[in-house]
């Protein structure tokens, strides 16, 4: 099971546990929301807005070249 999963599965438990809070325990309905501002945080940082997570910055420079040669080449 990848990271982003166990993330994503620790937020669904968080947000059922908020529901449970609101009714049992309210003060500690800010500290749970707090957990999953943290988890969501994290989610975005490993998801990195479409980026996959270990392409280096050469890697990046690399397709960039190749992708403008291959216009240039077809013009």
């Amino acid at each position: 099971m990848s990271r982003v999963e166990v993330l994503k599965e620790m937020l669904q438990e968080s947000r059922e546990l908020v529901k449970v809070l609101r009714r049992t325990d309210p003060p500690r309905v800010y500290l749970q929301m707090k957990e999953q501002r943290e988890i969501l945080r994290e989610l975005t940082e490993l998801q990195g807005n479409g980026q996959v997570k270990g392409v280096t910055l050469d890697d990046q420079l690399a397709e960039a070249r190749a992708r403008r040669l291959a216009a240039a080449e077809a013009s």
